[in-house]
């Protein structure tokens, strides 16, 4: 009787990922900016506006864990936005989330093309870099 209610949960949860978009979507990946550009709703085009702050260089997007997590530079490491939907579409990781009142959206495709869009009131901030799966980054052999 129990063999026969853990294979119904377990099959129930297999089902629910499948039908949410979610079995597919649990590859990591490690992922360089290699270009970035803000567009002001009065037409100013530049480098998007930090503050302070630096560019993010490397983050980590995990969709299992719903997060994307920033590797470079050293000074924000370890910074984490909160992913609200993960979903696996024709080859693509398609995902989405709200930081600080900013929307995101992040598309990877299986060919490794990163494309990130933070969108602001007034302001779009658009990404473009490569992503690895993490599986494939190895660290240097010497």
């Amino acid at each position: 009787m129990l063999t026969s209610v853990a294979r119904m949960a377990a099959a129930v949860v297999v089902a629910e990922a499948v039908w949410c978009g979610c079995a597919a979507a649990g590859q990591t990946w490690v992922c360089a900016v290699a270009s970035a550009v803000a567009v002001d709703e009065d037409g100013t085009v530049g480098p998007p506006e930090l503050g302070d702050r630096e560019r993010p260089t490397f983050f980590r997007v995990d969709p299992l864990k719903k997060q994307l997590t920033l590797l470079a530079p050293k000074s924000r490491r370890g910074e984490v936005t909160k992913l609200d939907t993960v979903t696996e579409v024709e080859g693509l990781t398609v995902c989405s989330g709200v930081e600080n009142g900013r929307g995101v959206s992040l598309i990877i495709s299986a060919e490794g093309r990163l494309t990130l869009s933070v969108i602001s009131d007034g302001v779009v901030w658009s990404v473009f870099g490569h992503a690895l799966p993490e599986t494939e980054v190895q660290p240097p052999q010497n």
